[in-house]
Parts: C-alpha cells; sequence; structure tokens
C-alpha cells in the first residue's frame, strides 16, 4: 500500500503537508496523568483546516482530557500544543481560534434558545451578537425553535445549541466531546450535515465519539488512542482495507458460552472471542467462506449455534481488533 493513510506515522503527516498547509492543531508529545495514573505517553496529533478528525478509543483512554488541553481547559504535565504554529502557553491569546462543545450539555434550560446565545456571547463579547446569533440559528436548524425554552427541548435540538454556543466566535478549531450521544437518528443526520457544511467552509472539526459508523461515514481521518498515543491513524477507508484487505467477517453467535473443548475447536477452526462470550469472530476470503459447512462443523463440536452473520469488516471491526489487542495479557 502506497496510500499516506496507511503510512507510518510521520510518513502519512509529511504527505499531507505536500500541499503546503501546515496543521491548524499540532499536539506534540504529550504526557499526561491523573491522580497517578498515566494518561498520555509521548501522544501527537496534527489537525489540518477543512477536516473532521475521529478521535476513537474506550473510556478513559484520554479523549476528553486531549480536548481540554488544546482548549486550554487543562495543562499538560508535558510536551507542547500549538494553535496555528504558536505554544498556547506562550501565546494564550492563540486560544481565541478555539470553539469547544463539552459532552454534558452546559445551558441555562430556563432561558430560550435566543436567551441562551445571547447570554453566552455577552459573556465572551462577541461584536455584533444580534446579526451572528440570527445567522447560527438558520445555519443549526434551530431558528424555528428561537423562543422555545431550552428545558423543553428534546436531547438532539439542546446538542445544537451547544453546539451553536461553541460557533458564537466563529472560530477556525471546532472541538466536539461526543457530539451525538444519547440523542435520535435525525438529529444526528441534522448534526451530521452541520459539521460537513463546517468543514467544507475550511473549518478544522476534532470530533471524539463512539459511533464508528458515525466516524466511517463523516471523518476525513480517524486516530485511535491506545496505550497512552494514537495508535491506528488514517482514512477510515484505507484503514480498514489495510487491515482487512478483501476478507470477509464471520460472526458465530452462540446459544450459551463455550466450554473448555469448544473454546479449543472455535480457536482450532480460526475464531477468536468477539464482542461477548457467546460471539466469536474470524476473517475468511469470499470464496472461502461456506456457512452450511461452518455450522455443520461447530454444531458436530456440541456448539449451539444460534446464527452465524457474515458481511464486509468496517471500522467497527477494526477498532475491535485494535482495543482486544491492547487488552491482550
Amino acid at each position: 500500500m502506497t496510500d499516506a493513510a496507511t503510512m507510518t506515522k510521520p510518513e502519512a503527516r509529511k504527505a499531507l503537508d505536500g500541499n503546503g498547509a501546515a496543521p491548524v492543531v499540532r499536539v506534540r508529545n504529550a504526557v499526561h496523568a491523573f491522580k497517578g495514573r498515566g494518561v498520555f505517553s509521548g501522544l501527537d496529533l496534527d489537525l489540518f483546516k477543512g477536516e473532521i478528525y475521529g478521535l476513537l478509543g474506550p473510556n478513559g483512554v484520554g479523549k476528553t482530557t486531549l480536548m481540554k488541553a488544546i482548549s486550554g481547559r487543562v495543562r499538560l504535565n508535558g510536551g507542547e500544543i500549538l494553535i496555528e504554529g504558536a505554544d498556547i502557553l506562550r501565546e494564550p491569546s492563540r486560544l481565541s481560534a478555539i470553539g469547544f462543545a463539552p459532552q454534558e450539555i452546559s445551558l441555562y434550560h430556563h432561558l430560550t434558545v435566543k436567551e441562551n446565545l445571547q447570554v453566552f456571547a455577552g459573556a465572551a463579547g462577541v461584536p455584533q451578537a444580534a446579526d451572528l446569533i440570527r445567522i447560527l440559528m438558520d445555519e443549526t436548524g434551530l431558528a424555528a425553535r428561537a423562543d422555545q425554552i431550552c428545558a423543553t427541548l428534546s436531547g438532539g435540538y439542546q446538542r445544537r445549541v451547544n453546539i451553536c454556543v461553541a460557533l458564537l466566535k466563529r472560530p477556525r478549531v471546532l472541538l466536539l466531546d461526543e457530539p451525538t450521544v444519547g440523542i435520535d437518528i435525525d438529529a444526528r443526520e441534522a448534526i451530521h450535515r452541520l459539521l460537513d457544511d463546517l468543514r467544507r467552509k475550511g473549518a478544522a472539526i476534532l470530533v471524539s465519539t463512539h459511533d464508528l459508523d458515525q466516524a466511517q461515514r463523516l471523518c476525513s481521518r480517524v486516530g485511535l488512542v491506545q496505550n497512552g498515543r494514537i495508535g491506528l491513524e488514517g482514512r477510515p477507508e484505507a484503514l480498514v482495507r489495510e487491515a482487512f484487505g478483501d476478507r470477509l467477517e464471520v460472526v458465530a453467535e452462540l446459544r450459551a458460552p463455550a466450554d473448555a473443548p469448544q473454546r479449543a475447536a472455535l480457536e482450532a477452526d480460526g475464531f477468536a472471542p468477539h464482542v461477548s462470550e457467546t460471539q466469536w469472530v474470524r476473517y475468511d476470503a469470499a470464496d472461502a467462506v461456506d456457512v452450511a459447512d461452518l455450522q455443520r462443523r461447530l454444531s458436530h463440536s456440541g456448539l449451539r449455534v444460534r446464527e452465524i452473520r457474515v458481511r464486509e469488516p468496517d471500522l467497527s471491526s477494526l477498532f475491535l481488533r485494535g482495543t482486544q489487542q491492547e487488552t491482550a495479557p
């Protein structure tokens, strides 16, 4: 493979820099610990203008901490963060380029949508706030809800207001921590459209998410936080292709967990534990998948098979394999 997304990290960065555009955000050798537990151990990250970067990883790996560090809310124990080439510790004014929407809904629930935006705009010293608020409400689909009390909004609309607050200063960098958690499909699609529109207008967007379907569809690049660093990194489709090639994912779902002899039989057949004790997975070439024959072999080993599913691997397959490798003894 020669795709930049599947090169080593320095090679990929060089390829991305080849168009002459330097990263808007550059994190170098980030080191951090919380309550004596190491979070980052030399983490590097580049974020470029006009891209959506998906920050992936299980809970507790430091995705929120990284966003708070980039936005100046957390100070790292070591390393540096550059915004448009300047260290934020030496030039904190560079943080004005950052908009941050945390996972928690941070609104005045007794106020209307418009009143919330007016309060936050006033606190941020935003000039010509009335015109900007009108524009942002139009862009985020909130105009029809302008006079609605925020406490009466659905979770999806509250998230839109939360993002709208982060956009009040027209930031060049937008950080979104789990922007679609707990919302319905329609609200998620509306937020996707908003973020894609901001990307096309040149914003650099960093999104942390557990929604791997979202990451695969929306993100220009993704990075998986592993062992205190960015491990796998690149374009989603390129990473999946590099990891699995043309193989298909075969999942055997059992009616009950396998005992020791049955586990040995599954492993001898090329299967590995999947998301639970009753799910096992392997990857086969398309012309080698024979579901009926596989069903017979597994049943012959005494396994009670509920179903066998065959599909193309995706980002969730890659994420699961990466996190399993990280936690393996």
